[in-house]
């Protein structure tokens, strides 16, 4: 009998262990969480500034989050990639579109996190635009 409890409260916790662990590395499911990296934000910086601060600013990106209010994300990131840089719509990469987007929430006041802002992922999809904090 002490050997069945022993296994019981032995799986119990090896169960709770590992959900604990799977859950630890989730992918963020809101922009508060910390979507994106600060890696991916510093190296979006220097991107923003050549093709997108000409037009764009802080005060721009919160009007723009106010009407994509509820909005998955990859819906914004791919309204983005199909005419941003206006010159030249859809001449970056995914991955520089990933930082610069990264960038957008940083100078928005969105904490940065562990978890890379990715658009192969599909990570995006699962993240709501929420006001700017």
């Amino acid at each position: 009998m002490k050997t069945a409890k022993l296994f019981t409260a032995t799986l119990m916790t090896l169960i709770l262990a590992t959900a604990a662990i799977a859950d630890a590395g989730a992918a963020p499911t809101s922009l508060g969480e910390g979507a994106y990296t600060a890696e991916q934000a510093a190296a979006g910086k220097p991107l923003f500034e050549a093709n997108c601060s000409t037009c764009h600013n802080a005060d721009y990106y919160k009007t723009v989050f106010q009407s994509w209010r509820g909005q998955p994300v990859q819906y914004l990131f791919e309204q983005v990639m199909s005419a941003m840089p206006a010159d030249k719509p859809g001449a970056l990469l995914d991955s520089e579109y990933e930082v610069v987007m990264a960038y957008m929430f940083e100078i928005l006041g969105f904490p940065a996190g562990d978890t890379p802002l990715s658009y192969s992922s599909g990570m995006m999809r699962d993240i709501n635009i929420e006001p700017a904090p």
